[in-house]
């Protein structure tokens, strides 16, 4: 079956749903088994209070509810996990249906990491174990029982079991669209007939960026490196329906519905995510400009006519210092230009299309290259020189098409840091590879 096909996913389900009624003995099976009747009792008129009591329905001796993980400080933990709780106390099952499970020690699994096709699985884990487990990482846990009918309960319960089988388990994990939390989302929108679907679908909500910047706030690489490499996609209009993709969300958007019954908080989290991103523009200018400060000083020591009479060891270290902040600037935005380009032919479709791409180019790993011999050994200066400023030409595009209809990535952040960094590095070597010249011209 494949993993990341809804109508056959919808298919199995629905034929657990079958299976499990069929299957499903029910309360009155289970606790009362079948004995021999006497000719005496037979002949006996049943009791006036044992007269027309039915019979517990399939599915009510079941209660299901939803458990709730806030975030973590690690990476996979920062945007929450939930899983799907089943109890039948007269059978002493208690059974929580997680859809998070991975292993990075598994074969294979880096590169598939790198391609976009992280493969993860189902299972149903002990409740009192998974629950001790997360609460004993300080990450917070919350309970809610669902007010589900009888057959729905009989429904998600043989939905879990026959998703929990080996041959079923496994799916392709995309952390904005198909992750531990989605499935939670579609299993329960499916036992209640879309109604989920319907009351969150058309409700406006925030961005993929919104949600992964407030997140992540108080891990600034993390930070840094998901927003930079995401392209416009995450800026797109989304509905709370796919907010849901956040465990969280899925637990607030619940609690406003007549669904829940009761919530418990079964741990207090030591880390609580803001409820809106801090704004950060004014530390990235102030980086930006402090490294372009820091370029372009370098530059200016290398390229000023007091150097003529300095030592050829200090005449040395001072273009070594240039060069190094250059070509560390250059080297990390060509990297990350090459990496923009093959995310192309990767699933990490939500890297695709990035307009960073103007700002970190292998126009700068052609820059990194040549610093070298252009600063040291006079050699490709014409190179240096016009791939520095061919680079700042690019970024500036970068900039100006911010106010062009239709091109709204929201980049701004790293707009304030390589902008004028790229200005720094074009007008450092410019200036460095023209005295340079000049001098050898002289001697």
């Amino acid at each position: 079956m494949p993993k990341s096909d809804t109508m056959c996913r919808t298919s199995l389900f629905l034929a657990a749903a079958l299976a499990a009624d069929a299957a499903w003995p029910g309360p009155a099976a289970a606790a009362h088994p079948a004995a021999p009747v006497s000719a005496e009792a037979a002949d006996q008129e049943a009791a006036p209070e044992d007269q027309g009591l039915p019979e517990p329905a399939p599915g009510s001796e079941l209660s299901v509810s939803l458990i709730t993980v806030g975030a973590g400080p690690v990476v996979y933990e920062m945007f929450g996990h939930n899983a799907i709780r089943i109890q039948d106390p007269a059978r002493g099952v208690d059974v929580s249906y997680n859809w998070g499970m991975f292993n990075t020690g598994e074969e294979g699994f880096f590169w598939r990491f790198l391609l976009g096709d992280w493969q993860y699985w189902m299972a149903g884990l002990s409740s009192e174990g998974m629950i001790a487990h997360y609460v004993a990482s300080d990450r917070g846990v919350v309970e809610q029982e669902l007010d589900l009918s009888p057959d729905q309960r009989l429904t998600l319960l043989g939905m879990a079991e026959l998703n929990a089988r080996p041959e079923n388990a496994w799916y392709r994990y995309q952390y904005f669209l198909d992750n531990c939390s989605t499935r939670v989302r579609d299993a329960l929108d499916m036992v209640l007939g879309g109604r989920l679907r319907d009351r969150f679908g058309e409700v406006p909500g925030e961005t993929f960026r919104f949600h992964t910047r407030r997140l992540t706030a108080d891990n600034a690489l993390v930070y840094v490196s998901l927003d930079f490499f995401m392209g416009g996609r995450g800026d797109r209009p989304i509905t709370a329906w796919d907010e849901m993709f956040i465990p969280m969300m899925v637990r607030d958007f619940l609690g406003e519905t007549d669904l829940v019954t009761s919530a418990a908080v079964l741990d207090e989290p030591a880390r609580v995510p803001p409820a809106e991103p801090p704004s950060r523009f004014v530390w990235f200018a102030v980086v930006g400009v402090m490294l372009a400060a820091w370029l372009a000083g370098a530059a200016a020591v290398v390229a000023s006519p007091r150097l003529r009479t300095a030592g050829p060891t200090l005449k040395a270290f001072l273009r070594a210092e240039f060069v190094l902040l250059a070509g560390v600037w250059s080297l990390a935005a060509g990297l990350s230009g090459l990496v923009m380009i093959v995310s192309h032919f990767t699933a990490h479709e939500f890297m695709h299309w990035n307009e960073n791409f103007l700002q970190a180019n292998p126009l700068s790993l052609v820059l990194a290259v040549a610093l070298v011999p252009a600063v040291f050994a006079g050699r490709w200066r014409r190179l240096a020189a016009r791939t520095a400023l061919l680079a700042a030409g690019v970024s500036i595009l970068g900039l100006v098409m911010q106010v062009v209809p239709g091109i709204d990535q929201v980049n701004g952040y790293h707009l304030a840091v390589a902008v004028p960094a790229h200005l720094a590095v074009a007008w450092g070597v410019r200036e460095v590879v023209r005295v340079d010249a000049e001098r050898s011209a002289a001697s």
